[in-house]
């Protein structure tokens, strides 16, 4: 196996960030003997084939102003966008597999943290069973969240893929493929509980059911979601002012919760559409939301200039009027409008630039730097991204 020292990207990553070359050599260590512990372990076991592969990205993004929209600020820095991923692929027998990713953010320290770690069986041909650590499958994008080589994006549309904080779950599922002539449809049951850490405190979703359909003829792609789970969100971060230090706001306790989406992609090799709809649903004090975006692209040899608009709104505002929080923290009504393009430099490399503008940040602070808006009168903002991706 190639040691990790010798990936390019990641050393020109770390070099950007303010970490001592110590430092760097010690969390480069530490994931290289994770890994070398995993392998180790499996071989003992059985002569099993082994696959590695990589993602990388960097870049810089910057915001004309502090309100922190997609978490980009104007003291946003290079090592913010900046994270290195490595999957092992290690075959137990003809049919069952061990699946781990590791991914360092540079924002993290590049910390190594475990993002999938499942077992995979395939009883038949047509159907797959795992169990394990995995992506939640809301998104058209839910398994490339972090593989921005995968997107065609300088990163994912905030309006749909940021109202929810948690993004893995530890689980089982099963899909089962039907292929047709010239098409095929593959049916995804999920179950499992969730519990992380997130920006304004902690969530949880816990007996966490769902079942996503995806049909394709190769050119046309139409996937449809529904989930449910039972919601738990703590915050400390946005307790009421004037409350006793170490307060805690309660905004979901076992409430429950559903998620429905629709998306739909075209592409033909020139033409890149690509669209999502949304809806979440949370009983109590947490927001319901509706969110959509619409991407056009189209691809002139290596060169692929997109547009996209997105829109956001909270739904059930009248229900947290008596709540503990002002209105404004918790409800939004925003649109999002970006031009961008991707440039493939090369297999396995691609440059993305990106600005986007975005609208409506006074009709509520959700998700925003709340401190920043409540003492500044802003209702827009523009991000800037250039933003380096690679895939190995």
């Amino acid at each position: 196996m190639k040691k990790l020292f010798s990936v390019a990207p990641l050393v020109l990553a770390i070099s950007a960030t303010p970490a001592t070359a110590q430092d760097n050599n010690e969390i480069l260590e530490r994931m290289e003997q994770q890994l070398n512990s995993m392998q180790q372990q499996l071989n003992s076991a059985k002569d099993s084939g082994i696959k590695f592969n990589g993602f990388f990205s960097t870049g810089y993004a910057r915001a004309s102003n502090d309100a922190g929209y997609a978490g980009v600020t104007e003291k946003t820095q290079v090592q913010d966008l900046s994270l290195f991923g490595l999957q092992g692929t290690f075959d137990v027998n003809q049919d069952s597999q061990v699946v781990m990713q590791l991914v360092g953010r540079g924002e993290e320290e590049w910390e190594p943290e475990v993002e999938w770690a499942y077992l995979s069986h395939r009883p038949t041909s047509n159907l797959q069973v795992r169990a394990g650590k995995m992506r939640i499958p809301f998104y058209m994008y839910s398994d490339y969240l972090e593989v921005g080589y995968a997107q065609p994006w300088a990163r994912t549309p905030e309006s749909v893929y940021g109202p929810i904080p948690v993004d893995s779950y530890v689980g089982a599922d099963a899909t089962y493929n039907f292929n047709f002539d010239n098409s095929s449809l593959t049916a995804n049951v999920f179950t499992g509980f969730t519990e992380e850490t997130v920006e304004f405190g902690t969530g949880d979703m816990r007996n966490m059911a769902g079942l996503n359909l995806t049909w394709t003829d190769y050119v046309w792609t139409v996937r449809a979601v529904a989930a449910t789970a039972e919601i738990s969100i703590e915050s400390a971060s946005m307790a009421p002012p004037g409350a006793p230090p170490g307060t805690t706001l309660v905004l979901a306790n076992d409430d429950r919760g559903q998620f429905f989406g629709l998306g739909a992609s075209y592409d033909d090799g020139e033409w890149q559409i690509i669209g999502e709809v949304t809806r979440v649903e949370v009983d109590g004090a947490f927001t319901d939301s509706d969110s959509a975006y619409l991407s056009v692209g189209h691809r002139f040899g290596r060169w692929t200039p997109y547009v996209l608009t997105g829109w956001t709104e909270s739904k059930d505002d009248e229900e947290r009027r008596a709540g503990p929080l002002p209105p404004s923290t918790l409800d939004y009504q925003r649109n999002e409008y970006s031009v961008g393009t991707r440039w493939d430099v090369m297999p396995g490399v691609a440059l993305k630039a990106d600005i986007t503008h975005v609208r409506g940040l006074d009709k509520g602070y959700a998700n925003l730097n709340t401190e920043y808006m409540l003492t500044n009168d802003t209702g827009s903002t523009n991000v800037y991204t250039l933003k380096l991706d690679s895939a190995f």
